[in-house]
């Protein structure tokens, strides 16, 4: 296999990252010195690199959780006192759950300190006139630590659905509360039984007061491994130009670098907002590589549930061929929330996009945004199947 020869490079650059960078969280120094590192191995490799900042709440989208959960529980204690202000709050609770949360909205973002991110992109011509674009991605920065998974490992999205379910009912109750505090029923024996029973579900909501250590996680499979790879390809496609290996005939390469995306995407929106007139000018496709975590199989996925996402078919159909053409397994998968990519942004704007990884969503990794997320648990193997179905997408794509 023709990538096999870049596979000690990509685990190699994995563990140089980890040692000497460390963790790398959405806007911080060393986030960018990630991105500086790859500047510099680009420079010789392609025919154009840029430096892309931008600014965004990165502690916004993390800082929700807890600031939901306080909501929450002032409304179960006003719920008692003042019903219509319980209700008031139970609703500014779900709509952060929900837009910020789920549809990552950026609706908290304004209370949150603004920083600068800076996306790292390398423009690779193709040995003839350019009539598309590649765009190979992969995000620079490692999620703060996530206590659930620490502590409650693969079952950690139990206590996530039981949250949400309580969250529902404390609307609920609160919206009986206040019907009945406007006199138009009232049966209060009925509500101070519900009273009591939000009470008991107080500690469930106090728990995602402490959702994260906020402390950045080493993210090896998520995801220094995608970085890996897009590094991979730059350093295949330099070679292979000098080489007379296979090198794109119309095809422009894009190797990308997102800022933030553990911050809810935000490097890849911003990125989206800054190219989409010219992605829209020439036809471009987007691969986004993130989450290598232990699973013998490659992942294609066909759409995120969370942001609303539909991924492009053709770029999924051609994955599903180029593994099938190595004897690879690889499933086409949707993406259960609350799991997204920088894919998302891509294929809201029209973009035709998808996502590949080495996880299965249905099934959650006990390494993921925890300090276990470490190289030791990336297998080399991996780097190289995947640089390799990444080499044979581009390749199609260049033939059509």
């Amino acid at each position: 296999m023709l990538a096999s020869k870049y596979q000690d490079y990509m685990f190699g650059l994995i563990k140089k990252v980890i040692d000497e960078i460390g963790p790398r969280a959405s806007c911080s120094e060393a986030e960018k010195k990630l991105g500086r590192l790859l500047v510099e191995e680009w420079k010789p490799i392609c025919d154009r690199v840029d430096v892309e900042p931008f600014t965004c709440s990165p502690t916004a989208w993390i800082s929700s959780i807890p600031l939901m959960a306080l909501f929450a529980l002032a409304a179960i204690i006003l719920y008692w006192f003042l019903p219509p202000l319980a209700l008031a709050l139970a609703v500014v609770s779900c709509s952060i759950i929900f837009l910020e949360m789920v549809l990552s909205r950026e609706f908290v973002d304004v209370l949150f300190p603004r920083k600068q991110g800076e996306n790292v992109m390398g423009a690779i011509r193709p040995k003839g006139e350019t009539t598309q674009r590649v765009i190979v991605s992969a995000h620079l920065d490692s999620a703060y630590e996530f206590n659930l998974c620490l502590y409650f490992k693969s079952a950690w999205l139990l206590p996530v659905k039981i949250g949400i379910v309580a969250l529902v009912i404390v609307f609920g109750a609160c919206l009986a509360k206040t019907i009945a505090y406007l006199n138009v029923f009232s049966n209060e024996a009925a509500l101070t039984g519900v009273g009591i029973a939000l009470i008991a579900l107080s500690p469930i909501m106090a728990l995602f007061l402490f959702f994260t250590s906020w402390k950045p996680v080493p993210g090896a499979g998520d995801d220094m491994s995608g970085v890996s790879v897009v590094a991979g390809l730059g350093r295949y496609l330099g070679e292979a130009k000098r080489s007379g290996e296979w090198f794109p005939e119309r095809t422009e390469v894009v190797l990308l670098g997102t800022s933030s995306e553990e911050a809810s995407l935000r490097g890849a929106k911003r990125y989206v907002r800054t190219h989409l007139e010219e992605m829209k000018a020439i036809r471009t496709y987007f691969l986004a590589l993130d989450g290598f975590l232990e699973d013998n199989t490659v992942a294609v996925f066909t759409a995120e549930l969370s942001t609303g996402a539909k991924h492009d078919p053709e770029l999924v159909g051609m994955a599903q061929e180029s593994a099938a053409s190595h004897n690879w397994p690889i499933a086409a998968r949707q993406a259960p929330p609350p799991s997204a990519s920088d894919a998302s942004p891509f294929s809201l704007s029209g973009i035709p996009a998808t996502w590949l990884s080495f996880y299965d969503h249905s099934k959650v990794s006990p390494y993921e945004h925890t300090r276990h997320d470490t190289y030791e648990h990336i297998s080399p193997e991996s780097l190289s199947v995947m640089l390799q179905l990444v080499i044979d997408m581009i390749q199609r794509i260049d033939k059509k």
